[in-house]
């Protein structure tokens, strides 16, 4: 390990040489953007700016980890950190010499960067319930653990076509997303025994994908020979010319589904004879088949299935945390041993394994810092004018609409939440929600103008993930009026916007805010 750290640490200097060459002009934007990545750092659209992307494995937090990254924000005079749709956390507005100086000192800790962007697998995603989930069939943390590991060491030998996403999730609910990324692991239990079922190549992005049911259950043990079966078929099968098309989603629709499952299951014969990789036992919780804790009056506090636990979720506005609050997060769980703190998929931070008491302290403690509604609960990615490839201010929008529902007084738990993109990029997962958003330009009257366009009817679940249906753009200034217009139609009607997408009303009323 140690060797791997020094290895890694001569990148970041030899990073931070290139660094400095970007800025001097010597080495285009495009140039420094394909070493960039695989580091874990961009350069961001303001000249001299730079953000790192800390690999939070899984969104699990330790204590040490939560307070050192509180740290870095407060030694470098940052307000707020971001809390990613990938379960990591991001570091905005440093220099170049600040970035490799922290992505040294991590390396300490051990908490990487390596492989947290460019043609990398990047962070396994999980539900950020499993272990505590009453609904699972097992405690599927330790595969995610094990994947995320074997990725982060073998980061710096991989030469894949493009980014690689792998998801586990504890239950039905799908809330790690693995039925919509490139190798989906969801915990079952078949024919009494603990078992995967197993999704690939899906995606988000340009011409997203639903991932395909394998036709096999999958051992727990042998997770990473599945996970490697599908890294060499995307180093044998994938577009390495075209980027828009270097995706494995795109393999299936070239090669056909049949063929593309048969191609899988050749490599994965061959990894079975190639490699050996240490199983993991599942852990299957055998007290309680219903959680015994009572679900608490406050949707906020979630009841665990260990007997009096609770979880606690936390969403600072816009996937922002503040400085300020994470401090008093972090005092507020020093006086209790057994918390732990894991990252959602929805940039909310899900404090565990509390007391009724001491989740409703939490809450008070967060009162009026964390946003409760659905539509308060909005994600959106940092968008312009910090991403370098973001065309619209996703994050400007999420605050706007939270202010205007705010302010018309609606009945807020009616509206759902929304998912904004600033580009085509996916990062909110907009096409899989039940109302998404995605950056585009419009020509208005031969002006350019800010837009977004509108996806309704989208979800992720076991057997019910769907795409959602793009209805049209909507101009950016238009769309807080248009949501409180939905909000007020609800309101009246008395029914919710899932009604609404049923009726069709939700549809008919959107498609009165777009663009002709």
């Amino acid at each position: 390990m140690e060797t791997y750290k020094t290895l890694l640490k001569e990148e970041v200097e030899a990073f931070r040489k290139r660094g400095h060459e970007f800025l001097n002009g010597t080495l285009t934007r495009a140039e420094f953007k394909g070493l960039s990545g695989g580091m874990g750092s961009y350069a961001q659209k303001e000249t001299g700016k730079f953000m790192i992307r800390l690999r939070t494995p899984s969104g699990i937090v330790s204590r040490e980890h939560f307070g050192l990254i509180l740290d870095y924000a407060q030694k470098y005079d940052l307000d707020k950190i971001h809390l990613t749709t990938r379960q990591a956390v991001q570091l905005h507005d440093l220099d170049i010499d600040s970035v490799c100086d922290i992505m040294k000192d991590a390396i300490d800790h051990d908490l990487f960067t390596r492989g947290g962007g460019g043609n990398f697998p990047r962070n396994v995603s999980l539900s950020p319930m499993a272990g505590v989930d009453a609904e699972e069939a097992f405690d599927v943390t330790p595969y995610a653990r094990q994947v995320g590991d074997y990725f982060l060491f073998n980061a710096p030998g991989y030469k894949l076509p493009r980014k690689l996403k792998v998801a586990f999730s504890s239950s039905a609910a799908d809330m790690g997303c693995a039925t919509v990324n490139d190798v989906g692991f969801v915990g079952i239990v078949h024919e009494g025994k603990p078992m995967f079922r197993l999704w690939l190549a899906g995606g988000m992005g340009g011409q997203p994908a639903l991932g395909i049911p394998y036709d096999e259950m999958v051992a727990p043990g042998e997770v990473l020979y599945y996970v490697e079966a599908m890294i060499r078929l995307f180093m044998a099968e994938g577009d390495y010319k075209n980027k828009a098309r270097a995706r494995t989603r795109f393999i299936p629709r070239r090669m056909g589904e049949d063929a593309f499952m048969a191609c899988y299951k050749k490599h994965l014969e061959n990894v079975k004879k190639e490699c050996r990789f240490d199983g993991i036992e599942p852990f299957v919780w055998r007290e309680n088949i219903e959680p015994v804790s009572t679900a608490p009056k406050n949707g906020l506090i979630l009841p665990q299935k260990q007997d009096g636990e609770y979880t606690v979720v936390l969403h600072p506005l816009c996937g922002q945390l503040m400085l300020e609050d994470g401090r008093k997060i972090q005092k507020f769980l020093a006086a209790i041993p057994n918390a732990e703190i894991r990252l959602s998929m929805d940039e909310e931070l899900y404090v565990r394994n509390l007391s009724e008491s001491e989740a409703e302290a939490l809450l008070e403690a967060m009162k009026g810092r964390m946003m409760t509604s659905p539509i308060q609960m909005s994600v959106s990615c940092v968008g312009t004018p910090t991403c370098q490839v973001g065309i619209n201010q996703s994050q400007k929008l999420c605050q706007a609409v939270a202010e205007a529902a705010a302010a018309a007084d609606l009945d807020e738990e009616r509206l759902p939440r929304l998912y904004i993109s600033g580009c085509p990029n996916c990062c909110a997962r907009h096409p899989v929600a039940a109302l998404g958003f995605s950056g585009r330009k419009v020509k208005v009257d031969g002006v350019m103008r800010d837009a977004f366009d509108c996806f309704i009817g989208g979800n992720t679940g076991v057997d019910t993930s769907r795409l959602g249906e793009k209805v049209g753009a909507v101009l950016a200034e238009r769309i807080p009026e248009m949501i409180v217009d939905m909000g007020r139609m609800l309101t009246k009607e008395k029914k919710d916007y899932s009604d609404a997408l049923t009726d069709g009303s939700a549809k008919e009323l959107i498609k009165k805010y777009c663009q002709a």
